[in-house]
């Protein structure tokens, strides 16, 4: 497959832009070889540069639940366009959106609008921290909230991390006190988790993370996990932020919150309440809520938030969800994709493990089940590198790393066809199984 002009591409970019990309993933360093450069995207399919088509199975991330360039977000992207870019001021549109939004949301009765996922944690983290007026925040191993400072840490052992000094920074520049505010926990590890409440529950001021962990590749919660969690929050005053900004309408009508029945006090939600337009949101009851201005004393704020055409994108899709309810098709398919895999893993003598929640999937080298970033990482990078270049060669994109989630949408039903698909991953599964 020709992809000539994306390594032109690459190469000018380089002189330019940073690492010749806008986003590290994008660098297609994890993998090696050379990054590709895409023009545009239909429905299931996205094209590079040199007019290769592919089946997306990234879809941007997420966002794009019912594929590329959909018509009925074109169309009101198009008449928001018609009325300013930005106008500065609050609009009836950013109430209709809010509206949609809450009736969705069970336990928040308030929304803030904000352009990125990093700016809704990030809100979401001080807001915690206003309401409490404690300073520790807990994260999870392999759990990414955007590059918030004070959320940039991991834990190197994959242990539960109750000093602050065995914490790992991911990123040079961080300050030291904010290193010292945060703590480390592994998903899905109760013994941990019970351990550092008990420890130093009375400073918790919040504990954030995915419900279901996304950015390390797909990994399921355990539900008891998550209701502990619950339990203890609400025990030690601490509030539970759940960042849906990759699962939020994903996984679900009511998101993961609701597919777990596990109300958070704060919510992030991003991605699909812009229909993939730079919009990102920030919700809970009022009375957390309440505390930013401008009513209360916790600050946040942005010209570009409640942007008039991301809202109207996000209107459109809020209104989509409703009138199309996708999630049980997105089940059957994702069930039905999961089958494949293991039907012509086993065929081709390849360890496999598929992590799956509704339309969210991730392919793990290893037989035994995920549970945490430890886990994640314990696969064979080699066979997942000859896997993605293989895929790509058969006309299926994925993302570029072995930590990061695929997602389907309802067009996939139209470009997904079982015999085609299986003899196309036959065909990668044994190049796959070539590699030790």
């Amino acid at each position: 497959m020709n992809r000539e002009k994306s390594k032109v591409l690459f190469e000018r970019a380089k002189k330019t832009l940073v690492g010749g990309v806008n986003s590290p993933v994008r660098s297609f360093k994890r993998v090696g070889g050379q990054a590709i450069f895409a023009s545009r995207g239909d429905g299931p399919y996205i094209f590079d540069a040199d007019n290769n088509q592919y089946i997306d199975f990234v879809m941007s991330y997420g966002p794009h639940l019912f594929g590329h360039a959909h018509p009925t977000l074109i169309h009101a992207v198009q008449e928001s366009l018609k009325n300013s870019f930005c106008l500065g001021m609050s609009s009836e549109k950013e109430i209709e959106w809010a509206e949609l939004f809450l009736e969705k949301v069970p336990h928040a009765e308030k929304v803030r609008a904000v352009s990125t996922g990093t700016e809704a944690t990030q809100t979401a983290i001080r807001l915690a921290r206003g309401v409490t007026g404690r300073q520790l925040i807990v994260k999870y191993a392999g759990h990414y909230h955007g590059h918030v400072d004070s959320l940039l840490v991991d834990s190197g052992s994959g242990l539960a991390t109750l000093q602050a000094k065995n914490i790992v920074a991911d990123s040079k520049g961080l300050a030291e006190a904010l290193i010292q505010s945060s703590r480390v926990l592994p998903f899905n590890d109760l013994n941990a988790l019970e351990e550092l409440f008990k420890s130093e529950g009375t400073l918790i001021a919040g504990v954030i993370l995915e419900p279901i962990m996304g950015n390390m590749g797909v990994v399921p919660p355990k539900t008891e996990y998550l209701k502990r969690l619950r339990e203890l929050c609400t025990q030690y005053s601490a509030l539970l932020i759940f960042d849906e900004v990759m699962t939020g309408f994903r996984v679900g009508p009511q998101s993961a919150q609701g597919l777990y029945s596990i109300k958070p006090d704060l919510s992030c939600f991003g991605k699909i309440v812009g229909g993939g337009l730079p919009l990102a949101a920030l919700c809970g009851p009022a009375k957390y809520m309440d505390q930013l201005a401008p009513l209360g004393g916790v600050y946040q704020a942005g010209t570009l938030s409640g942007n008039p055409v991301s809202i109207s994108a996000g209107i459109a899709m809020l209104k989509l969800l409703k009138t199309e309810n996708p999630y049980e098709a997105l089940e059957t398919l994702g069930a039905d994709v999961e089958a494949i895999y293991y039907e012509v893993a086993a065929k081709n003598h390849v360890k496999i493990r598929v992590e799956r929640v509704g339309s969210m999937f991730s392919i793990y080298f290893r037989e035994k089940a995920v549970h945490n970033a430890n886990d994640c990482r314990d696969i064979s990078e080699g066979q997942f590198n000859q896997y993605f270049w293989s895929m790509l060669d058969e006309g299926i994109m994925l993302p570029p790393s072995p930590f990061e989630a695929c997602f389907l949408a309802t067009v996939h039903k139209t470009a997904f066809k079982e015999k085609a698909f299986s003899e196309k991953l036959n065909k990668v599964f044994q190049r796959v199984g070539s590699i030790h």
